[in-house]
């Protein structure tokens, strides 16, 4: 229980005053075995190209996952505009940063206990694989207990789905948090909803599923429109009932 306050002591910590224009709500915390069964089956699921923990760290024992999620009033500003709203993206760029920032922390204290850390990279090449990561925070957020998927292929939180998730393996065991047991996304759970659906100015989503090739191009337009951000971002689909808590 010790190593776990400490872990999440360090990202609460570290959110709460993140010295970034993005400011956040209370972050969250979940874990995972890294011997999980549902780590097998995202390969499955997701691809070949999608890496078991041990196969980025063979020493994995656990994966840790948290989130950060955005304040209320950037989700606000991106939902009242139909155009791509620069808080948003700057808001994209600097909580990867400050996730790298919390992962060099946790790494720096844990190995003062002995203890290994390593953070999985994203390799997302759109020319030669298609639209194919190695690895997916939400995925693993998934397996760690944080929340369940929606229409609009993000992970809804008790938190909601507005803001950014990471991911560390440590070579230390801790107790696995328990997945939920309902879903969190309205449409999912037989209510009315598919605010997103209707949100997405690139008509990519559907019950369906999500077009990629859509999804992308727009990403790339909301670029063209504040290139010195040189990041790609949009979140419509992540303003909607869902944003901010799972109900």
């Amino acid at each position: 229980m010790e190593l776990k306050n400490k872990i999440e002591s360090i990202i609460k910590t570290a959110a709460s005053n993140p010295g970034t224009e993005t400011q956040y709500r209370e972050p969250l915390v979940g874990y995972a075995s890294a011997d999980d069964p549902i780590f097998d089956e995202m390969k499955e699921i997701i691809g070949p190209h999608h890496l078991h923990p041990k196969e980025i760290f063979p020493g994995a024992k656990t994966v840790v996952s948290f989130f950060l999620p955005f304040e209320k009033e950037l989700v606000k500003l991106n939902w009242r505009s139909p155009d791509p709203i620069k808080e948003w993206i700057l808001a994209k760029s600097e909580t990867d940063r400050l996730i790298g920032e919390i992962n060099e922390k946790l790494k720096t204290e844990l190995a003062g206990e002995g203890i290994e850390a390593v953070a999985p990279g994203i390799v997302f090449d759109y020319k030669s694989k298609g639209f194919d990561v190695t690895w997916s925070h939400k995925s693993a957020a998934y397996a760690a207990g944080l929340g369940t998927f929606g229409v609009h292929h993000m992970l809804i939180t008790k938190a909601g789905c507005a803001g950014r998730f990471g991911t560390l393996l440590i070579s230390a065991e801790i107790p696995p948090t328990p997945r939920p047991t309902e879903e969190f996304c309205r449409y999912k759970k037989g209510e009315k909803c598919l605010v997103c659906v209707d949100r997405c100015p690139a008509g990519a989503l559907s019950v369906r599923g999500l077009d990629k090739e859509k999804c992308y191009r727009q990403l790339k337009e909301n670029a063209r429109a504040f290139p010195e951000l040189n990041q790609f971002a949009c979140g419509k689909c992540a303003t909607g009932p869902c944003a901010l808590k799972s109900r």
